[in-house]
């Protein structure tokens, strides 16, 4: 009796809930149709009954197809497999802020920003009066202009056809209410009066001293973001969308992916993992030369050229004179190219090289994801949010050699580690050090892991010591090789508390993090108890003093700069949450064979 009564309540559950989800799908689909193609200058009512129509017919035809097909699957899903539920919600949190491109600025009034403009003179006793004519103030809104007629008069104007006039001593104003444009130009001409001029934008305020010999022309220029709930709108339906599709994919196939089989099998993963590694990497370094400033061609053979060259002729700024290594492997790639005469030798050395890092990242990622879930699914996952974060992390970049080479030596330092090969952390440390002084954590994160090791004190604290004195000897003798160096200032910031202050001020900085990180970091941490004792460590050492560096002494808008925790700690603090949940699938299964 008791689970006739429970099996009803969530037979109820599920169809309040297909309800509700079938109406949200709707309005998602219909709103992202609209954003993203439906969009014209003026409000159309016939796009807008098309919006609505595509709502009612997705709405109606996925709450048939799920009430006539899945509603039975649903149930039983529900009732003896939550943990299909939970992925097809958790998946899609995790992925949709890497992968997701925010709406350009909207072209329909409807989704605009609406914005306030007033421009105030205020003009002396004894000045002479104001004659404006309608030209004399312009506003243009993407290619129309609107002249002072369209703006409302406040205060005692005399107006007359195409003039306005104001007296001595008096203080008027013309306001304007409407949607703003991507970019506005107010274009003001100054008249030759003694007074003030005020320009009262939004939230915006701009004062202009009045005279005979003022300038005759004041221009603003205003521009304007996508609206954040455009924006946050479309995320949120694309969101709704694409949980749904997952869960009518697993449900309706009851879990049967015969082709995923298929790839997993020991010969045929080999190949698809290596294919996909490569794959990514091309994909990834394509989209980082697109994004080098003046074109990727102009930029090797300029910009980075020029620092590379000025790393191997020691006379590079600091820190980027100490980051030996990678410039010497580029250059052996470039030497091989020109021994195999290749015309653009230096091209393909840079480019080759970043193709290699990227393979081998992905590869060793892969293989430590592997490691601690023994999922090859879930390593997956793990590889395509790596993927997702590397491909948003290249606002003002070069091709950072160094970076991806760090990210290289702490995913092999992790792996080494978890498979209790201490003793080559030392060899590892030789070259990370040579590379980049962001490696000097991988001692630490050795010492984390022989803390768990059940043996003497001296067996535990030489391999750390060894790995630290070589960091040491080798971050000082290249400092005593290179003295001296002058010290890098982004942007003219002074590293410290300056640059902190920068950093946290400048909304950029954590719009560019969310779609480096996402929610990544945020599933980890609320699964954090279900992380490996080691992984918890790993944590407390790498993460509080990462962030606290770079935020001092680093651009934190440059989110490459945080790959490196990103793929060691939170992307496999979210796997840790999957395999707990794969691990409550197992239980759940084992309790229900047991009924």
């Amino acid at each position: 009796m008791l689970l006739e009564n429970s099996n009803q309540k969530v037979e109820k559950f599920v169809q309040r809930t297909s309800i509700v989800f079938c109406i949200l799908g709707g309005l998602g689909m219909a709103y992202g149709v609209y954003v993203l193609f439906l969009q014209v200058p003026v409000v159309s009512l016939g796009r807008l009954a098309l919006a609505f129509l595509l709502f009612l017919v997705f709405a109606a035809a996925s709450y048939f197809f799920t009430s006539r097909y899945l509603k039975d699957r649903l149930i039983a899903e529900l009732i003896h497999k939550p943990y299909i539920i939970v992925f097809s919600f958790l998946l899609p949190f995790l992925f949709l802020p890497l992968f997701y491109i925010p709406p350009d600025y909207p072209v329909t009034p409807l989704l605009r920003q609406w914005t306030d403009v007033a421009v105030q003179y205020e003009i002396d006793a004894n000045s002479r009066p104001v004659d404006l004519s309608k030209s004399d103030l312009r506003l243009q809104i993407d290619r129309e202009v609107l002249d002072a007629k369209s703006f409302r008069e406040v205060g005692i104007w005399k107006s007359a056809k195409d003039t306005f006039g104001l007296d001595p001593g008096m203080t008027a104003s013309l306001q304007w209410q409407g949607t703003a444009s991507q970019s506005m130009l107010l274009i003001l001409q100054s008249p030759p009066a003694n007074g003030t001029l005020t320009v009262y934008w939004d939230q915006f305020r701009n004062v202009f001293e009045l005279s005979p010999e003022s300038p005759k022309q004041i221009v603003i220029t205003r521009k304007f973001a996508t609206p954040w709930a455009v924006g946050t709108l479309l995320y949120v339906s694309a969101y709704i969308l694409i949980v749904w599709s997952l869960l009518v994919l697993v449900i309706a196939s009851d879990g049967k992916f015969s082709l995923w089989k298929f790839l997993t099998r020991p010969g045929n993963f080999r190949i698809l993992l290596v294919s996909l590694a490569i794959a990514l990497a091309i994909f990834t370094v394509k989209l980082q030369l697109d994004s080098l400033q003046g074109g990727a061609d102009s930029y090797i053979q300029g910009t980075q050229l020029a620092r590379h060259e000025a790393v191997l002729r020691g006379q590079a700024l600091d820190p980027w004179q100490y980051r030996v290594l990678s410039e010497y492997v580029a250059e052996g790639f470039i030497r091989l190219f020109q021994f195999l005469k290749v015309q653009d030798a230096i091209g393909f050395g840079f480019i080759s090289l970043r193709i290699l890092q990227n393979a081998a990242i992905f590869l060793l990622a892969f293989a430590v994801y592997h490691k601690i879930s023994n999922s090859k699914w879930i390593a997956l996952t793990g590889l395509f949010l790596l993927a997702g974060s590397m491909k948003n992390a290249f606002y003002d970049n070069d091709l950072s050699f160094n970076t991806y080479f760090d990210l290289i030596f702490y995913l092999l330092a992790a792996l080494l580690i978890l498979n209790s090969r201490y003793y080559w952390i030392a060899l590892v440390t030789v070259f990370a050090a040579l590379n980049r002084e962001t490696s000097g954590l991988i001692p630490f994160l050795l010492l984390a892991a022989l803390a768990t090791e059940h043996m003497s004190m001296r067996k535990k604290l030489l391999p750390f010591i060894f790995s630290g004195a070589i960091f040491i000897v080798i971050f000082l003798g290249l400092r005593v090789l290179y003295p001296n160096r002058p010290l890098y200032i982004p942007y003219e910031i002074v590293p410290g508390y300056q640059m902190l202050t920068y950093n946290i001020a400048r909304p950029f900085t954590w719009r560019q993090l969310f779609y480096t990180l996402g929610f990544v970091p945020v599933i980890g941490l609320l699964f954090v108890f279900d992380w490996s004792e080691l992984w918890r460590r790993f944590f407390l050492i790498m993460c509080p003093v990462w962030f606290v560096i770079h935020f001092f002494f680093g651009i934190a808008g440059e989110t490459r700069l945080f790959l490196v925790p990103q793929a060691v700690i939170f992307i496999p603090g979210s796997l840790f949450a999957l395999k707990s949940l794969l691990r409550f699938r197992m239980v759940n299964s084992q309790s229900a064979a047991a009924l």
